[in-house]
């Protein structure tokens, strides 16, 4: 048995991320009590995702946010985490959510250029 398993599925007290993550640029449009902050989803999963915000942003960790985005349409998603610039969203968690990330990384994501220096 390994410690993983002894402990609940937990490992140093953290919960392990259910899906995987991959990294992204997708522009977006976060949305919250009526404003609106453009960004740019870093990474994204069928479960959250971690966005780059590009301009000022009022939300509270647990509130809910509404992102726009062009290959991702509209997903709803619960702010978990919020530090400077950026911000991590959890989804709802319903098959349309994941069919919907699913769909994005078939159709419209492209891999991130990489820059030299």
């Amino acid at each position: 048995m390994d410690y993983q398993s002894r402990a609940g599925s937990q490992i140093g007290g953290k919960k392990p991320r259910r899906a995987v993550r991959r990294t992204t640029e997708a522009k977006v449009i976060v949305s919250y009590m009526g404003m609106e902050t453009a960004g740019l989803i870093r990474d994204l999963s069928t479960t959250g995702a971690a966005i780059d915000l590009q301009g000022y942003f009022q939300g509270m960790v647990g509130s809910t946010v509404t992102l726009r985005c062009d290959g991702l349409c509209t997903v709803e998603a619960k702010i978990r985490w919020f530090r400077n610039c950026r911000v991590g969203v959890e989804f709802d968690g319903c098959s349309n959510t994941a069919a919907k990330v699913h769909a994005y990384f078939k159709y419209f994501h492209r891999e991130p250029i990489l820059q030299r220096s």
